[in-house]
């Protein structure tokens, strides 16, 4: 299933370094939702760190960050300390967020093919239907194109 822009944010349970969440606790705020392949790599770092120097105009706007990667809640809390990331990393580790995303895909290097996550973000209104998707996402520059995006949501 391809997710599309006026679907709801399908169903979903995930692990965090504060316990547990689902679609369900989402609702009530303007949501991001962006799926990077890997922590501490270059161009998740990159990501990661332009969604943490925006995060206060996310936050005016009534936004809330979340990154997703199959990374061991662990490995969230390194790369979280070492690049003072102030927002909550879910970690997919069984890959049933992909799934329900679509950002579970097949992807190719240097001619060989493997499984992967997309990097794709979804931003959804503050009743948890989707209002804008970015699919095979380019790290720079990337988060100042979602905050143009929530502040029409407005």
């Amino acid at each position: 299933m391809t997710l599309a822009i006026g679907d709801k944010l399908p169903a979903f349970k995930a692990e965090t370094a504060e316990g547990a969440i689902s679609n369900k606790e989402l609702k009530g705020s303007n949501v991001i939702i962006y799926f990077y392949p890997k922590d501490d790599t270059p161009g998740c770092t990159t990501e990661a760190c332009a969604f943490r120097d925006n995060l206060p105009k996310f936050k005016k706007m009534n936004a809330k960050v979340y990154g997703v990667s199959k990374d061991s809640l662990k490995s969230h809390a390194k790369f979280a300390d070492k690049y003072e990331l102030p927002f909550t990393l879910i970690s997919d580790e069984s890959g049933e967020m992909c799934e329900a995303f679509g950002t579970w895909v097949e992807k190719s290097m240097y001619g060989k093919k493997y499984m992967g996550i997309e990097r794709a973000t979804f931003l959804a209104d503050d009743k948890g239907v989707i209002r804008e998707i970015w699919r095979n996402v380019k790290a720079k520059g990337h988060a100042e194109d979602v905050l143009e995006a929530v502040k029409k949501l407005k």
